[in-house]
């Protein structure tokens, strides 16, 4: 009787450990994961980077831009003015090159233009050839950007499509799809000095971590990337894992730098993306 006594006791707490067990686990203070948030950063900063390297270029009107770490070339050539479409080739070179927003690239971006930057209508086809933002490889299968003309703020706005994109980090591959509008609120008059250019972004994205782990996004207050800065300098978006409770990113107010707060079932966490 004693030796029974001793098994249903350890039965006992047994039991009681697996139901303690199984409380702590959905325990929504133990969802701490940021991994998902990072992961969309890198992917949203490398696709930015492209935006800002044709910007760089197509914002002087087509002008060859001078100490620019990349070189670039436009066929038909610049002086052919009413010849369309336009492919502009910018190469980085084969080893990393330090940009002018702080980020590094190697590699080669291609942009096929069915008419001038700034005209309404025009669509912008991207193309990727062994392309690296920051040592990650960034790879797409459909990239575009269509001019949306002058939107009901006075600024020019552009619609950005991304499908089939991927990014390989040193921790694994980021697969990412986004539909997103650029307004460009600074600097659009300014045609000599690209990096005074900003511009305000809205839209939603999907995507599958390193892990794995599939996640969707939606922007709630613009995300403001400047051509002059590394980093998205604020806003902010709702980022949902899959089977996890949804996480606030918040880039902050307007501050150049990699800080970003998380903030997950009413805990918020610091990140650097």
């Amino acid at each position: 009787m004693k030796t029974k006594s001793i098994i249903s006791g350890i039965v006992l707490l047994f039991t009681i450990g697996l139901i303690y067990t199984g409380c702590k686990k959905s325990d929504k203070n133990d969802d701490k994961d940021t991994t998902a948030a990072r992961d969309n950063s890198i992917a949203e900063n490398a696709f930015a980077g492209i935006f800002k390297s044709i910007g760089e270029f197509s914002d002087s009107t087509m002008q060859l831009r001078i100490g620019s770490c990349a070189t670039y070339s436009l066929s038909p050539t610049i002086l052919d003015t009413t010849t369309w479409p336009k492919t502009l080739t910018i190469n980085f070179g084969t080893t990393n090159c330090l940009c002018a927003d702080g980020n590094y690239r190697r590699g080669i971006i291609s942009a096929t233009f069915s008419g001038q930057y700034r005209k309404a209508g025009t669509v912008i086809t991207i193309g990727l050839n062994n392309y690296y933002h920051n040592n990650n490889l960034v790879q797409v299968g459909t990239h575009t950007i269509t001019n949306n003309g002058i939107n009901l703020n006075g600024h020019l706005s552009y619609s950005i499509i991304v499908q089939n994109a991927s990014v390989t980090t040193p921790n694994g591959m980021i697969k990412w799809n986004s539909t997103r509008t650029r307004e460009w609120i600074a600097g659009e008059n300014t045609n000599l000095n690209p990096w005074d250019d900003v511009y305000s972004i809205t839209g939603s994205a999907n995507g599958t971590g390193v892990h794995g782990n599939t996640f969707t996004v939606l922007i709630n207050s613009p995300l403001i990337v400047a051509l002059n800065c590394k980093w998205i300098e604020s806003g902010s978006l709702t980022l949902t894992p899959a089977n996890l409770a949804p996480r606030i990113v918040d880039f902050g107010n307007g501050t150049c730098d990699d800080q970003a707060t998380v903030t997950i079932n009413g805990n918020v966490y610091n990140v650097t993306m």
